[in-house]
Parts: C-alpha cells; structure tokens; sequence
C-alpha cells in the first residue's frame, strides 16, 4: 500500500535531512492527499514545506480526537485510563458521556481513523519544558500524548494493555494472573516514584490489548484499537478499574506483568485529505474502513511476536510470563531487588487460628479514626464465636517482652453501652470493668493464657488517648509499649489484634 512506502521514505529522508524532487506542496489552497499514518513525518515526506506543528495539528484535527469520544478533557481522560472517575465506578448509574461513547461506537469507530490521545493542554506544558527534564518529552517528537501512551517516553514495544479488576455488567472473564509490579514505571499514575509490589493471583483479572508495526496500516489506526479496549470496552462489556499500583490502561512498559492477556487487532484503510493554506496551517478530513478482531484466537504477546524483532521478543518476556508462571517469575523480580527468602518468617500469625481485626503499620487494618462504633461491634461479634474469649497483640515493633500479649477475660464482657471493647484496646485502656487478676489476666504465650499460668504481674490504666497495654509488664511496668490509633506511639507502630477463631 501506498502509505508502507511513505513510511519507507520517511525514514530516508530523516536519515539524509533532504527533501524528495517529487514531495513539492500544492498551491496554496490546494490539496493533497495521505494514505496510512498521519503524522509529522508523513505529511513533511508529500508536503515539506508545512511546519512540524502544523503537522502536528492538522492530522489531530483531521481525525477524531481521542479527547471528542467522552467530551472532557485531558485530565478526565488521564484519570480514566488510570483506573478513576465516576465512569470507573461500577456502582454508580453510568454518567451522561456514556452516551457520546456509545455514538462513537455507532458513528465513527469504523469509518473514521481515532487519534492516538494528544491534547492541548499537554502541548502547551511540554512546550514549557526544559530539554533535560527527566521524565518528560520535548514537544519535537510524535505529540503531546497523554503520559500513558507517551509514544516519545517509552512505548518502544508498540503495544498497549488495559487490565480490569471489576466488571459492572457481572459477567467477567478471568483471564489472566497478576504478577508483580514496577511501580516506578507508572509513577504518572499511581503517584509514587519508586517501590514494587507483587502479587498472590488469585483476584480476578481481565487483560486485552494490542499492538502495532511502524508504518503498517495497525499504526494508522492504533487509536481506534484503543477505543477499542477502553472506552468501548466499559459500556458494551462493562469492565472498569485499574490493579492497584499500576495504570488501568497504558503502554505496556507501564503495565504489571501478567500471565497472559487477551489481543485485539484492527485492520483496514485510511485517507486524509488536506487543503495546503500555507507552511502553518493545513486543513483536512479523513475517511476510513475499519475492522476488529480477535487476533484469530492467539494471545496478545503471540500476536506481538509476529511484529516485532528477536530482541523485542525477548523484551516482551518481562511483561508476559506464560500460564503459571508467576510464582517463578516473583522470585526471579524479588531477586533482582534484593529479596531473598528468610529462615525467619516475618508474619509469625497463623491466620487460621486467628482473624484480625485492627492493625497498624505493616499490619495496618482499616479503621475509622472518629469512631469505633462498628469496630465494637466487629469485635463483640468475634468474641461471641471466640472459645477461649483471648484477645492477642502480636508488636513486631516492640520490646521482646511485649511482642506477644495475650489478654484472656475472666469475667463477663459489660454490655456495648457500657463498653466500647474496641476502643479499650485501641485508644483508651481503663480500669472500668477491667481489672488485672479480676476481669483479666495477660500472658507471654497462648499456653500460659489456655492453663492460666505465668500471667503479668503489674498494670496500670486511665491515660487518656493510650491504648493497650499502657505500662503493664511481666514483672515489672514497662513503658512506651503501648498503641494508639489518636495520637503518636513510641514502639508499638507495627502490631495488630486478633482474636481466636472458633474453629481453631
């Protein structure tokens, strides 16, 4: 086709810096005309004399903007491809752009060419850029792309992934396992600048994306497969939500790494014509055929195979890791940061035995800070299935002597009018209705609590705002062991609170 050859004299003429004889522009208000990719570089190969911004612009305006699909702007389409605004938000009727997302599906996804997602706004902040500004392109390349889809700053793989974790429509097709992340690599999404996180699998998942060869008509119409499995992929289907730590969509050197993921591809043709007013200002529309498919069944990293280089391939290993591959996959990931398995488990808490219901710093468990109402409840709940009615701190952060705690009751627990059961542990422990050796007895081990041996000789209470166990200690008081969930702690900024389950 004609637009792989203008691809191919692109490339001659940024490597020569010269013009052809033939590529001569039209009189001014003339026309001409573009098969294939439209770009800065495709235009300047028929019309040299057209600036790269008018370039730049006449192709966005001579397509569909990605931007005109939901009719917001760059930062509500930002936030969308990350996994946030109301269109995310399984929960809630679907907003009023649905609409006009539905109407692109209807009206333009098949006979139009999408752009690749440029904005304004970003031009106009790249262009405020400094050259060495790291993280960022200068507005010399492709375009102002969104962050995900930057195709100056690190889509050198030509492929795009959306993963989703919830599904509006209650019809989800797990298809993959998620492995670990990188969150440095989507650090314009998730907001962090450096860190991992890896993954148990398990949760449901759903990946599709695809991908594209420089020149070839799946470039053309990279836009098109974006609406694709975004946007149309939210209301026809339903799926929404990012994993956590990682873009919903982006390009996937942003992306977790995956077993697997479901592929897409569009083919067909696309013509711009322009009408020449001048090297700084051009002016078209286009047309297009277009279609999409399943990629005949194959999966999306089978499919890239097919497009890209031997070393690309091996690339592509660190994204897509095969069915089952994730356990060796984390080992191979945490090595390389440093993590090596330990003779000395660091959770020492058998979670069948025990289920937790508070918890702060590596234990951290979601609390309200205003209230503890409903964590009363929890927790009058749990004991009320508890058979040996203990409550357990395990501190990792604490003394040695206060790393495992063992409060066993004695007596009947007061009524919730009378106390808040939660509360005495987390942030106000008093001598109320809780007296060591009458209500209560705390020990160093669940055996000494079960044969209620060894148990601590000394307690105090009736501080404000300081929780379990204040001063208490073994033999003598101990100071600065206990937590707070209202104020500053010393030692106790790891712990978490469990209590027996009943079928322990």
């Amino acid at each position: 086709m004609l637009y792989k050859n203008i691809a191919l004299y692109q490339a001659i003429a940024v490597a020569s810096g010269l013009h052809f004889a033939s590529a001569i522009c039209p009189e001014i208000n003339g026309t001409f005309t573009l098969n294939g990719v439209c770009n800065v570089q495709t235009v300047r190969a028929i019309c040299p004399d057209v600036t790269k911004e008018a370039a730049r612009v006449g192709c966005q305006e001579a397509s569909v903007k990605f931007e005109d699909i939901a009719g917001n702007h760059y930062q509500y389409d930002k936030e969308y491809m990350d996994g946030g605004t109301v269109l995310n938000d399984i929960l809630s009727p679907l907003p009023v752009d649905a609409g006009r997302i539905s109407a692109a599906s209807d009206n333009v996804a098949s006979n139009s060419v999408i752009a690749w997602p440029e904005y304004e706004a970003r031009a106009f902040y790249e262009s405020e850029l400094t050259a060495d500004k790291e993280g960022y392109a200068i507005l010399e390349g492709d375009g102002a792309h969104m962050t995900n889809f930057d195709l100056d700053y690190g889509c050198d793989l030509r492929t795009v992934m959306c993963c989703f974790v919830e599904n509006a429509k209650g019809v989800f097709d797990d298809n993959t396992d998620v492995c670990h992340q990188d969150l440095s690599y989507a650090k314009r999404s998730n907001h962090v600048s450096n860190g991992f996180a890896t993954m148990d699998g398990g949760d449901d998942t759903h990946c599709v994306g695809f991908s594209w060869a420089d020149g070839e008509e799946s470039d053309a119409l990279k836009g098109n497969a974006l609406y694709h499995i975004s946007l149309k992929n939210r209301i026809d289907n339903g799926y929404a939500k990012n994993v956590p730590g990682a873009p919903m969509c982006a390009c996937i050197e942003q992306m977790p790494t995956v077993d697997k993921a479901a592929c897409v591809d569009v083919t067909g043709t696309s013509t711009f014509t322009f009408i020449y007013e001048g090297p700084d200002y051009i002016t078209g529309t286009n047309e297009a055929s277009v279609t999409y498919s399943n990629c005949g069944g194959d999966d999306l990293k089978t499919h890239f195979e097919a497009k890209a280089s031997e070393t690309e391939v091996v690339d592509m290993d660190e994204y897509f890791v095969g069915s089952g591959g994730c356990v060796e996959s984390n080992k191979n990931f945490l090595n390389n940061e440093y993590f090596i398995p330990s003779a000395t488990a660091h959770y020492l808490v058998d979670k069948n035995q025990w289920e937790q219901w508070a918890g702060y710093g590596l234990h951290w468990y979601p609390y309200n800070k205003d209230s503890n109402e409903e964590k009363g409840a929890l927790v009058r709940s749990l004991l009320d299935n508890s058979p040996n009615q203990i409550v357990y701190r395990h501190c990792k952060s604490c003394k040695e002597s206060h790393q495992f705690i063992y409060y066993k009751r004695h007596t009947e627990w007061p009524s919730s009018e009378t106390l808040n059961i939660a509360e005495l542990f987390m942030n106000n422990w008093r001598s109320e209705n809780n007296l060591r050796g009458v209500d209560f007895d705390l020990y160093s081990s669940y055996e000494d609590a079960i044969d209620e041996v060894n148990a601590w000789q000394t307690c105090n209470y009736d501080h404000g705002n300081v929780g379990f166990p204040r001063d208490c200690g073994p033999v003598f008081p101990v100071g600065g062991q206990w937590n707070s969930y209202k104020k500053h702690m010393d030692y106790a900024k790891t712990h978490a609170f469990y209590i027996e389950k009943s079928d322990a």
